[in-house]
């Protein structure tokens, strides 16, 4: 799988490449030069698949086994999506059905928020490639409250020596349950500051700072961007949109079942 730019098709990036600058060398988003398909066979089997089979599944179409072996992402998906998670309630993607409609939970990760679900994966990808490459990485995120205690939680729990976390917040306008989840974490992998103005004033100054990193050559250093503009963070987040269209499906043809035999047709 080969990624480019949104702004020049012509552009072609490795998923590490892509993973790792956050923003195209030309300042536009990373995509997929290619969506894969899926068949009807192939959805049925992965519908009785747990939330981290499932992960797996549907992460490795977009990236080869190349740059992550089968074996390193299925124990990046178990970190991900299992560890930290509460295993009290069965399953990472809780789905409730209260009376006709279907509540989704995705509070039960570490942090009480569904950036969870993206932010944990993609932290534990960039580990496995600053490892990999054995260069300093630093991962850069402004936040107006979910983003960066998740990332502090993911970067802090993966405790690499090559990878170090900048959190920016606006001052005086997170909860304060966010704000100390920011500032009492005691993580020698963590830096947090506030700043004056709000929660979009950042994205420009960081824009411009990854601008100008990137792996070039034998660069011992790089800066990436974890906000939502990251490939990686909407590639994992598509996966709890997939489990629960499975879940949901499954429960209402076992409605439609029960119907039809409590209410035979006449």
């Amino acid at each position: 799988m080969r990624y480019t730019s949104t702004r020049d098709s012509s552009l072609s990036y490795t998923f590490e490449e892509a993973l790792t600058s956050g923003y195209a060398t030309d300042g536009g988003l990373f995509v997929p030069t290619d969506l894969p398909k899926l068949d009807s066979l192939t959805l049925k089997e992965w519908s009785t698949l747990t939330f981290p089979q499932l992960a797996m599944k549907m992460i490795r179409m977009f990236i080869s086994a190349d740059e992550i072996s089968d074996h390193e992402l299925g124990t990046i998906c178990q970190d991900s999506f299992v560890n930290g998670f509460d295993e009290s309630v069965g399953s990472t993607v809780p789905v409730r059905r209260v009376g006709s409609s279907f509540i989704v939970e995705l509070f039960h990760g570490p942090t009480f928020c569904f950036k969870d679900l993206g932010m944990r994966a993609v932290v534990n990808m960039l580990s496995h490639f600053a490892t990999k490459r054995q260069k300093c990485l630093t991962l850069v995120v402004s936040t107006t409250g979910d983003t960066g205690p998740a990332a502090v939680q993911a970067v802090n729990d993966v405790g690499n020596p090559f990878m170090t976390l900048l959190v920016h917040y606006p001052e005086g306008q997170i909860s304060a349950f966010q704000r100390k989840q920011l500032t009492t974490v005691d993580s020698p992998y963590v830096q947090v500051a506030s700043f004056q103005g709000s929660g979009d004033d950042m994205d420009l100054p960081i824009k411009n700072m990854l601008a100008t990193s990137g792996i070039k050559g034998d660069d011992k250093f790089m800066a990436c961007g974890v906000n939502s503009y990251n490939i990686g963070r909407p590639l994992v987040q598509m996966c709890h949109f997939v489990r629960i269209t499975f879940v949901i499906s499954s429960q209402c043809k076992i409605l439609i079942t029960h119907r039809n035999l409590c209410n035979p047709p006449m």
